[in-house]
C-alpha cells in the first residue's frame, strides 16, 4: 500500500517568505498517520515511519525546495528500533540531489523513549550530518522539557492547544513569554503551530513570534503546497 504526503508551508508573514514545508504523511485513502499507523504491527509502524521518508524526499524535491528547508516527522523510537535509520535518511536525501543541511526532523514529545541512549547517539549522528531537529507539539504532552535538553533542538514547535485564543488568555500568554525567554537563552528558535486566528497571529508577533504555520496561511495540500494567504501587516 503506498502512502502520500500533503505539503504545508511554515511561513515568515513579515517577510513574506516561505521558510520550509512540511510533509505530513497519508495513508493509502488518504487518512491521517495516527489513523493509518493504528492498523500496523509495532515493527511495521517504524519500518514505514522510515521507509516512507524516500517518498517524501522525492515528492518535495519535485516540487522544488530550493531556498527552503524540508521537515519530516519521525517518531523517536524509529532510530532506535530500525537499525541504521540515519544512514538511510542521509542516503535518500542524496539520492534526491538534497542535502542534509536542507532538511529538519521533527520529533513529538507523545512517545516514551525507552532506550534513551541509543536515540541519543541517533541524535548526535542527525547533528554530525547538519541535519536540524526540531522539537514538535510543544506543550502538548509531558516530556517537553525533559527531550528540550536531550536533543537540544535547533527549533521548537509551540502546539496549537497553547496557541488558540492566545489573545484572550492570560494564563497561556504568560506561558508563551516563559517558552520564549528559554528558548532565547538556548538559541533555540520558535514556530507558531496550528495558527487559525489573525488575532493570534498578531499577538504571537508582537511577542516576538517570526515564523508560523497553519490553517490561516495555508493548508496541507497532497502531493502540492496551496497558495499562501499573506495577512495584511498591521
Amino acid at each position: 500500500e503506498e502512502v502520500s504526503f500533503a505539503f504545508q508551508p511554515i511561513v515568515d508573514p513579515f517577510a513574506c517568505e516561505i521558510v520550509s514545508l512540511e510533509a505530513l504523511l497519508r495513508g493509502p485513502q488518504g487518512e491521517p498517520p495516527l489513523d493509518y499507523f493504528a492498523r500496523l504491527s509495532r515493527e511495521q509502524l517504524y519500518q514505514l515511519d522510515l521507509r516512507s521518508k524516500k517518498i517524501a524526499f522525492a515528492q518535495a524535491k519535485q516540487l522544488g525546495i530550493e531556498g527552503m528547508t524540508l521537515s519530516i516527522n519521525l517518531l523517536p523510537m524509529t532510530l532506535v528500533e530500525v537499525p541504521d535509520a540515519v544512514p538511510f535518511l542521509l542516503d535518500e536525501i542524496a539520492a534526491q540531489g538534497l542535502v542534509p543541511e536542507q532538511i529538519m526532523v521533527e520529533f513529538t514529545e507523545n512517545e516514551i523513549i525507552s532506550q534513551p541512549e541509543a536515540f541519543e547517539a541517533s541524535i548526535r549522528q542527525l547533528k554530525a550530518a547538519g541535519i536540524s531537529l526540531a522539537l514538535d507539539d510543544f506543550g502538548a504532552g509531558f516530556a517537553g522539557l525533559s527531550l528540550l535538553t536531550r536533543i537540544q533542538p535547533d527549533k521548537i514547535k509551540i502546539d496549537r492547544t497553547i496557541i488558540a485564543d492566545v489573545h484572550k488568555s492570560g494564563p497561556k500568554q504568560a506561558i508563551i513569554h516563559a517558552i520564549l525567554k528559554c528558548c532565547s537563552s538556548l538559541e533555540i528558535g520558535v514556530i507558531a503551530e496550528g495558527i487559525e486566528q489573525p488575532e493570534e497571529w498578531m499577538w504571537l508577533e508582537a511577542a516576538g513570534v517570526t515564523q508560523f504555520q497553519g490553517f490561516l496561511f495555508s493548508k496541507p495540500v497532497l502531493n502540492g503546497v496551496a497558495a499562501v494567504a499573506w495577512p495584511e501587516l498591521i
